[in-house]
């Protein structure tokens, strides 16, 4: 173990690839960590939507060096995981890595083939073209969405439920009937809670949810990454807020909402 000590820097990418494929080798050993042989694929998948949003975290904060380490530990994840498909006899990590080299050189035969598309938007036709021609991933008889991972997070998957169904024609034709949709969502909110029924005021937030992602997407915008935004901006001023009070030598839990909610307007401004 003492050659993976004071490690320099390496070479090579294609050494420093191996260094690390080694490195998880022997954690995985039986005389390894007794942690890290543990885990399945099953435990271990999680930590890729943790240390995607890591790097989302470090990226929006503008944190370079914080960039860096998320990639790091996201190629580490990732490749985890293929040596467990190597450990069951499935693939090797190697034949996974080619098999995406040669989809790569398949979906883009304008670059390496004398395919045509010179704009964004005619490569994303020429894709779908191939995932269902050429890669036979076309919808099935009784679920047009078939190929849209279920355990995609919730706001993801109606994303790209919309931008399926774009490609067939079944969207609105400009942002406004997304805003109106929405608007019109809320009123049939309004209503169920009035019935105060769970099942109904259920549905009717989920419509409204997956009509607000229709508005994200119409403005290109990733209606999770702008929930995850809003999430940290709240935990932010809450947090300005409740350091404000306490200055005052006012506890959160011994205060009225008047005086919260005027703390949280200064939290606000000096946001």
């Amino acid at each position: 173990m003492e050659q993976y000590r004071d490690l320099k820097q390496s070479k090579t990418l294609a050494q420093a690839v191996e260094r690390l494929y080694e490195i998880l080798q022997v954690l995985r050993s039986p005389k390894g960590c007794p942690w890290d042989r543990q885990q399945t694929i099953a435990s271990f998948c999680k930590n890729l939507i943790e240390e995607s949003y890591e790097y989302i975290d470090a990226y929006q904060t503008k944190d370079i060096d914080g960039c860096h380490e998320e990639i790091g530990d996201l190629m580490m994840v990732v490749t985890m995981l293929g040596m467990m498909h190597e450990e069951k006899e499935e693939i090797t990590l190697k034949e996974m890595i080619d098999r995406t080299s040669r989809k790569l050189v398949r979906r883009h035969p304008h670059v390496f083939e004398s395919a045509s598309a010179d704009h964004p938007e005619q490569v994303v036709k020429l894709w779908d073209s191939i995932k269902e021609n050429v890669e036979g991933k076309k919808p099935t008889e009784d679920n047009f969405f078939h190929h849209v991972p279920k355990a995609l997070p919730p706001l993801d998957r109606a994303g790209k439920i919309q931008k399926k169904a774009k490609r067939v024609g079944f969207d609105w034709d400009n942002l406004q009937g997304t805003i109106n949709k929405l608007r019109e969502e809320l009123d049939e909110l309004e209503q169920a809670v009035a019935t105060q029924q769970k099942a109904d005021i259920e549905e009717e937030i989920g419509d409204m949810l997956f009509s607000m992602v229709n508005v994200s997407r119409h403005l290109k915008v990733s209606s999770s990454l702008a929930l995850h935004r809003t999430n940290e901006k709240f935990i932010r001023r809450f947090n300005r807020m409740r350091s404000a009070l306490a200055d005052q030598g006012i506890h959160l839990s011994e205060t009225d909402l008047e005086t919260m909610d005027n703390a949280w307007n200064q939290a606000k401004k000096d946001d």
